[in-house]
């Protein structure tokens, strides 16, 4: 079985990963947000998703202790790895202490912020050319999605990170960042699809696309501004 969903959330995938071994079906490989799945006995395996010192790989050293812990390597995948051991050998949890998870946070927070940075420069230079050469908007909307998608997760990363401060009796340093509202970059694509494919499409379809695209931005906009995503 094969399943196709895009996801930057890392606890989000695990909770998912975990729903679908308890439902049956086990992690057999993952390739650009296609999930390919395999029968297993149900809630046989739980997940983890760690960062690796690798790139697309593992350490032989990380590879021992994992399997010194009974986990086992799923796939390394960029920078991540996945995991899982069977559940029958009790909670699978890698940073069990306040610590611990900070340091594992920080390194999620850099590594998004890295990777946003790219697409915000990347974003940049598509402007450019699309304004110079009067072509290429469906990337810059695509690239746009993409960049307030990563500026999402910078902030959330902030706040576990906050959290986790707190738990340790510290006062975080001060953040007001704002979540991006989700029909932002969903309209973002609406409208990058509808570019892309505008000399396929009849003109009514492209302009209720474009129309759709532009209420879902404008709207998106303003509830950031009001403050009303969380």
């Amino acid at each position: 079985m094969i399943r196709f969903r895009l996801m930057f959330d890392k606890d989000k995938e695990v909770k998912w990963l975990d729903q679908m071994a308890t439902d049956g079906y086990a992690l057999k490989n993952f390739v650009m947000g296609f999930y390919s799945f395999v029968p297993c006995e149900k809630g046989e395996w739980q997940y983890q998703i760690d960062i690796g010192q690798g790139f697309f790989s593992v350490k032989p050293e990380y590879r021992e202790f994992m399997e010194e812990m009974g986990v086992e390597i799923v796939q390394p995948w960029g920078p991540w790895v996945i995991l899982r051991r069977h559940r029958e050998e009790g909670a699978f949890e890698l940073y069990s202490d306040v610590d611990s998870r900070i340091e594992h946070y920080k390194k999620i927070l850099l590594l998004f912020k890295l990777v946003g940075l790219m697409e915000l420069l990347g974003l940049i230079f598509s402007v450019y050319l699309a304004v110079k050469a009067s072509e290429g908007w469906p990337g810059v909307f695509m690239l746009a999605a993409i960049v307030c998608v990563f500026m999402n997760m910078i902030v959330r990363t902030k706040r576990i990170l906050n959290g986790l401060y707190e738990q340790k009796g510290e006062t975080p340093a001060g953040y007001n960042g704002r979540r991006v509202s989700a029909l932002v970059p969903v309209g973002m694509l609406i409208n990058s699809v509808n570019l892309l494919l505008q000399d396929r499409l009849p003109t009514p379809v492209r302009m209720v696309m474009m129309i759709i695209a532009l209420i879902l931005i404008l709207y998106g906009v303003a509830t950031t501004a009001a403050g009303k995503t969380q």
